[in-house]
């Protein structure tokens, strides 16, 4: 049996952002290799992690170029200080979870998302959309 020995907001941290790597790695088993609990200084010393402050929040993912082919897990809405996320040049597919309503400042351009946009994403200032060429980028 595992028990975890991180606080409890460190571990709803890492718990998300390991999500995140489940659904969107697709069946590449080498991809995020860094995500791992063996990794010296935890999840902020992950690979496209920017953390901040005394509590070390999430507060950009930047991953673009890295061949990702799975979904995007709504799981990433549970990083409440994540204020930046890149995704762009993937192969993400499926819906856009409305969980990324929190954000400042987002780009998913050039993957496979379908479904419409969610509609708490409204309140973006300047969000682009090209279908034929699947790319979503929203700033505030």
């Amino acid at each position: 049996m595992f028990f975890s020995m991180l606080p409890a907001t460190d571990a709803d941290e890492e718990a998300a952002l390991l999500a995140f790597k489940a659904a969107a790695v697709g069946g590449n088993r080498d991809a995020l290799t860094s995500w791992n609990r063996s990794t010296d200084g935890g999840y902020c010393n992950w690979e496209g992690v920017r953390c901040q402050g005394r509590h070390r929040r999430v507060v950009a993912l930047r991953l673009q170029f890295h061949g990702h082919t799975g979904v995007l897990s709504p799981a990433i809405g549970n990083l409440s200080s994540l204020r930046a996320l890149n995704l762009s040049s993937n192969g993400l597919n499926g819906n856009i979870p409305a969980s990324l309503g929190h954000l400042r400042t987002f780009s998913l351009r050039h993957n496979a998302f379908s479904g419409s946009i969610p509609t708490n994403l409204s309140s973006c200032t300047s969000l682009i959309i090209m279908v034929q060429q699947s790319q979503w980028e929203c700033a505030f």
